[in-house]
């Protein structure tokens, strides 16, 4: 998860697992978990489970991908972010997570 944290703009990143808890994140903030909490609310409300997902506001970009059923990779990084750099290397990162099980 350094790797990723080493990205340009990353504020944080999460590894979630199936119960809507962080498995684990980095650096450790009471914000990363009330987002994944927020992020689970938004993917309950998608008819199919999505591979990715992009929230984008005025401030800041959050970035999902999932790794596998039961686990997803959650960003998030400032607006001025590389958005399909970070979704590259968030595929990288997931397919890393999945050798590694």
């Amino acid at each position: 998860m350094q790797d990723l944290l080493g990205q340009d703009e990353v504020e944080w990143v999460a590894l979630v697992g199936p119960d809507a808890l962080p498995i684990d994140f980095t650096p450790k903030s009471k914000v990363v978990e009330a987002a994944v909490s927020m992020w689970f609310g938004l993917d309950s409300l998608l008819e199919d489970v999505p591979v990715r997902m992009l929230l984008r506001t005025s401030e800041a970009l959050m970035l999902a991908h999932r790794v596998d059923e039961n686990r997803l990779l959650l960003i998030q990084s400032g607006v001025g972010a590389n958005v399909g750099a970070l979704r590259s290397v968030l595929e990288n990162a997931a397919g890393r997570i999945v050798d590694l099980a």
